[in-house]
């Protein structure tokens, strides 16, 4: 993956430089022929579909070069329009080619990694499921994944994993669920003689506004998940509102792999919830 990169950008910098010596190469000052107009476009296009994401999410280049560069690809994109200035397409190229490989190669060197092995374990950790709706919304939380945005991974994550425990919920039997809670109410001891909840719930629509935490209680009280696995849960939670509201605390890869692990195994392909 490193060596593509490095060859597209490298293409990139080698068709700026065809791009201006072709601009170079009309007399006058405006441009209008067909190959130079066809050309910057094709570039500004190359940056916008294939280059920025991957430089700005994977390498994680500079920012100042990222939003630099776009300029200028913005600048080019207007320019493509016939009789636009020479002048101007110079000062786009010339600013995007001084001093290219130190922008742009050497941090693809230094921070691109030749194997993208927790995407690749996060592909892995995503489970076929059962209704292609599931499957196409898990398929966009790894897409977003893939691309660096963790924050809006793990909130799609978390809510499909709401809703496969919802849908199990309503299989067993709501009565169940509600019984479970008035079950823990009643606890004088242990780890739940806290709990002062009790529901009566009798429509998915109700089902759903019964907090997130509070599922996770009932659950293990219905023996769907131990102890164990319901903290674990409520890790996952907390990276949820860690991801959904802005804060310091840091959401990175091992974060995002470790969420998706314990989703997956926990609840998403947990034969429990099946």
């Amino acid at each position: 993956m490193k060596q593509e990169i490095i060859e597209k950008i490298e293409l990139f910098k080698e068709t700026l430089k065809e791009l201006k010596k072709e601009v170079n190469s009309i007399p006058g000052g405006r441009v209008s022929r067909k190959v130079p107009m066809e050309l910057a476009d094709q570039i500004a296009s190359t940056w916008v579909e294939d280059l920025r994401s991957p430089l700005e999410h994977k390498v994680r280049l500079d920012p100042e070069v990222i939003n630099e560069t776009a300029e200028q690809m913005k600048q080019l994109h207007i320019l493509s329009r016939p009789n636009n200035h020479k002048k101007s397409y110079l000062k786009a190229i010339n600013s995007v080619l001084r001093k290219f490989d130190d922008k742009f190669i050497l941090p693809i060197k230094q921070n691109y990694q030749d194997e993208d092995v927790n995407s690749l374990s996060l592909h892995d950790l995503i489970p076929d499921l059962a209704t292609p709706e599931e499957s196409e919304y898990l398929k966009e939380a790894f897409d977003c994944a893939s691309s660096g945005f963790y924050r809006a991974a793990i909130v799609l994550g978390w809510c499909a994993v709401v809703h496969k425990i919802q849908e199990k919920l309503i299989v067993i039997g709501l009565d169940t669920f509600n019984k479970t809670s008035t079950q823990l109410k009643s606890s004088t001891k242990g780890k739940y003689k806290f709990w002062k909840k009790e529901y009566s719930i009798s429509s998915l629509s109700e089902l759903q506004t019964v907090f997130d935490t509070d599922l996770i209680v009932i659950l293990e009280g219905m023996e769907l998940i131990d102890g164990n696995q319901a903290e674990r849960l409520r890790t996952c939670f907390q990276y949820r509102n860690h991801s959904a509201h802005p804060g310091e605390a840091p959401i990175e890869e091992p974060n995002m792999i470790a969420f998706f692990h314990d989703i997956n195994s926990i609840v998403l392909n947990n034969a429990k919830f099946r």
